[in-house]
């Protein structure tokens, strides 16, 4: 093998170390950012983790961006008024935007959550709900794929077999529900609001599900 093989080969495995890392960090912060009011805890802590990550994407710039503008002095302001517009928007749910599969793939509401359900047993994953989440919630099918990256980063403990296999389950459940539903969330969410933090969060989840969807594919198809 020539020098220049060789470094491409390690190149592109730290690429792909990266990536493994860093879709599993974008799935929790997608999760808890719907989960959760953007409080000053919150806010502080994704700055933090997001100072570490590396992703060529405008999406994930233009989001690090706006929730790293405000100093100090205005950090409390401005999440008070992101506050306001969480709640508007989904912090209730009978009254806010809906944030379940069923309501966008135009099913009925049980059968889409135990259908969800169902993947979620297969794979092994318990969830936590905090507020009574159903299973076809946004924020449960996010932090299920925030659960199952994180599995895929332990590639150090795992067999090539079961990181393959964790790879195709994620990848037929993004296939299955996310990218059927999440982008008319989004667009739903976007008639909405004109706040720079929830239109940005928007391009990320749907920058996210499309190149970790292109990404799980060449996994499941080698």
């Amino acid at each position: 093998m020539t020098s220049a093989t060789m470094e491409k080969a390690v190149t592109m495995e730290r690429e792909e170390n990266q990536w493994t890392h860093t879709r599993w960090m974008m799935y929790q912060l997608l999760s808890d950012f719907i989960i959760y009011r953007p409080s000053v805890h919150l806010v502080m802590k994704w700055r933090g983790k997001l100072q570490r990550l590396e992703w060529e994407s405008e999406a994930f710039d233009r989001f690090k961006t706006i929730i790293s503008e405000p100093d100090t002095a205005s950090l409390a302001a401005f999440c008070r008024n992101e506050t306001s517009e969480y709640d508007r928007l989904i912090g209730q749910r009978q009254a806010g935007i809906p944030l379940r599969e069923s309501f966008y793939a135009g099913c009925e509401a049980e059968l889409a959550a135990m259908r969800v359900s169902a993947e979620y047993d297969r794979a092994g994953v318990i969830l936590n709900k905090t507020s009574g989440e159903k299973d076809d919630e946004l924020s449960m099918e996010l932090e299920f794929m925030a659960v199952l990256s994180e599995r895929l980063t332990e590639q150090g403990v795992r067999s090539q077999g079961e990181c393959e296999q964790l790879a195709r389950i994620q990848w037929g459940f993004v296939k299955r529900h996310l990218l059927n539903w999440a982008p008319a969330f989004c667009g739903e969410l976007r008639k909405h609001t004109d706040s720079p933090l929830y239109l940005s969060l928007c391009a990320l989840m749907e920058e996210l599900i499309a190149s970790d969807y292109a990404w799980l594919s060449d996994r499941v198809s080698k």
